[in-house]
């Protein structure tokens, strides 16, 4: 059975796959950016769909071209970034220039200041070969730009499904609730994906 993952905004693919990997390890994990997102897509080759943070976005957008059959799980969904949306973002549009920014004068700083604002630093997340090279900060700089512009309709299909953390520093989950009735908020968990993955786990109609 293979999975295709869609990872958030400055979240290292291969990171996010062993973290997948350690809940569901019966299970092949391929996980691409959203950069990448539309060619994987497009390839087909998977039994099962899934997305995080700006991933949902992406793929929210791309609804009508994924198959019903296809069950689809989304971890920290956003129908729209920016809080002046009111559609669960909580982080300003000027926030978000204003990082965009940072990137581009000082893109380790600004990095650090994301993981930090999202609680991904406490993770330790390993930053990939790449994290610095010219290509590798057209592609971030794109993912804020697609975050701060970018909208998709709620709720999703039916059969997809979705998580949201409680303490999501970044998401308003009541407010997403109210957009999508079905979406599961789950306590305690904040915008790190591996309690949502292993409150997905739990479900039982994502893996049959």
């Amino acid at each position: 059975m293979n999975w295709l993952w869609i990872s958030g905004w400055a979240v290292p693919p291969d990171w996010f796959a062993e973290q997948a990997r350690g809940v569901w390890p019966g299970i092949n994990h391929t996980v691409v950016t959203a950069n990448d997102a539309d060619s994987a897509l497009a390839t087909g080759g998977f039994d099962l769909l899934g997305a995080y943070s700006l991933g949902t976005l992406w793929l929210l957008r791309q609804a009508d071209h994924v198959p019903e059959n296809v069950p689809v799980a989304l971890l920290a969904p956003i129908f729209a970034f920016p809080a002046e949306a009111s559609l669960g973002g909580r982080i300003p549009r000027a926030q978000l220039r204003a990082q965009r920014r940072h990137l581009r004068r000082d893109a380790p700083a600004a990095l650090l200041e994301f993981a930090q604002l999202s609680g991904l630093a406490a993770l330790n997340i390993p930053a990939p070969s790449d994290e610095f090279s010219a290509d590798h900060l057209a592609a971030l700089d794109t993912g804020l730009g697609w975050l701060e512009d970018w909208t998709a309709p709620a709720p999703p299909p039916a059969h997809w499904h979705g998580w949201v953390g409680a303490d999501d520093p970044l998401l308003d989950p009541m407010r997403l609730r109210a957009l999508w009735p079905a979406l599961s908020i789950v306590p305690g968990a904040g915008h790190s994906p591996l309690p949502l993955l292993r409150a997905a786990a739990a479900f039982p109609t994502v893996v049959k």
